[in-house]
């Protein structure tokens, strides 16, 4: 297919449409957008946490640790309209029923339950440390790379594994085309290239822990559900976010700075 500017413009519109609350619309819609458009997520992904990182720079000229990191994680939710939160807390929350449907109507109950809680109260107060534990220059740097990187697993889940949800009752309307392999080679790209700014073992690290906590994040649910739903989306984009600031933050990286 011929590259069409125009049309990847609105491709990337609709990614940002889906995953942010910032005003960057399409000027239609269409249903096919959401698996072409998949593959800009983790450009929409770096934006956030551009947000985020500007944020937390900007804090620290007033602030000392933690008041810095908490203002970056709450600009960065602002940004997404806690969409991956709410992901996480309505996965964790699905624990609780014992099969698929009962899970599968866990999630789609929007009252947040103990499940919830703490696994989001947890993830966030774990981000906020790891981002503390760091200069802020690169807790900046990691913030990019983990929104960027950890929106590459929503479009390897969307590439390979079916959705398991109700299709009347989505908000969204998923179509049974898949991104292609081309199109991730594309997220692929936008992903990972923010690992550039992370001292090169630190990036390797932290990219297989949280490339690992979130493949066992999303194999545990999607086993059960029979696929991927939105919240096992934004799930796995915090997990994996939790997961990769935790090993920035490791002891070796204090050292190198």
């Amino acid at each position: 297919m011929r590259f069409d500017p125009a049309r990847e413009a609105q491709l990337l519109l609709s990614a940002a449409q889906f995953l942010t609350r910032l005003p960057l619309r399409p000027r239609s819609y269409d249903p096919e957008w959401l698996p072409r458009g998949a593959k800009y997520f983790p450009l929409v992904g770096l934006l956030v946490g551009l947000i985020g990182a500007a944020a937390l720079l900007l804090a620290a000229r007033f602030w000392p640790a933690p008041l810095p990191q908490i203002l970056a994680i709450g600009a960065t939710i602002l940004a997404t309209g806690a969409f991956h939160e709410d992901g996480l807390a309505d996965s964790a929350d699905s624990l609780g029923g014992w099969t698929r449907e009962k899970r599968l109507a866990i999630m789609k109950d929007s009252r947040l339950g103990t499940y919830g809680a703490v696994a989001l109260g947890l993830s966030l107060a774990l981000q906020v440390g790891a981002l503390a534990a760091l200069p802020p220059l690169l807790a900046a740097s990691a913030l990019l790379a983990a929104h960027a990187a950890g929106r590459l697993g929503p479009v390897l889940l969307m590439a390979t594994a079916p959705y398991a949800g109700d299709l009347d009752a989505s908000r969204i309307e998923h179509r049974n085309d898949r991104p292609s392999p081309g199109e991730v080679a594309v997220a692929a790209v936008f992903g990972l290239a923010a690992l550039a700014l992370l001292p090169p073992e630190r990036a390797a690290m932290a990219l297989l822990i949280g490339g690992g906590a979130a493949l066992l994040f999303a194999q545990a649910l999607c086993r059960t559900l029979g696929g991927y739903t939105g919240d096992v989306l934004g799930g796995t984009v915090m997990v994996f976010q939790t997961a990769f600031l935790l090993a920035v933050a490791g002891e070796p990286a204090r050292t190198l700075t």
